[in-house]
């Protein structure tokens, strides 16, 4: 039966002794920023737990990770914790990482979703009459007449 390992303890490990792993240091950085980029792009992810993770990290590794990611990674993100705003459709993907950045770091809350206009009370849509209109048309050239 094969035993399983606290992978956090390793990471820490090799974290710690970092000059007996200098050869695969590409490969743990590599891994290291795989794990992050995995666990923002989680479905559980919410704002403060981006914000938490930026923390954890520090301002300048969470920049790096950001700076890093796909135009897609980036927009699928930036739309996951910001989804109303209004310029998000529109936006190039520098836009996106900023963006990201600021929410995680706190400088800029998620926009509320916009409130569309309320049809005026009474307009039941295109069968209604409009108040502008006579109550029935009377034109001696038409030559019809309406009875009631």
């Amino acid at each position: 039966m094969a035993l399983d390992l606290d992978g956090f303890a390793v990471l820490r490990a090799v974290g710690s002794h970092a000059v007996l792993f200098a050869d695969v240091r590409a490969d743990a950085a590599k891994a290291a920023r795989a794990l992050i980029v995995k666990q923002l792009k989680n479905k559980t992810t919410t704002l403060q737990s981006a914000r938490a993770l930026r923390r954890a990290l520090g301002d300048e590794t969470f920049a790096l990770v950001v700076d890093g990611l796909k135009d897609a990674e980036a927009k699928s993100l930036t739309t996951k914790l910001d989804k109303h705003h209004p310029e998000l459709k529109t936006a190039n993907p520098t836009w996106r990482r900023r963006h990201l950045l600021a929410l995680a770091a706190g400088d800029v809350e998620p926009s509320a979703k916009a409130v569309k206009a309320k049809k005026v009370a009474g307009s039941k849509g295109a069968g209604t009459k409009r108040a502008s209109e006579p109550e029935f048309l009377s034109d001696d050239s038409a030559g019809a007449v309406r009875k009631r």
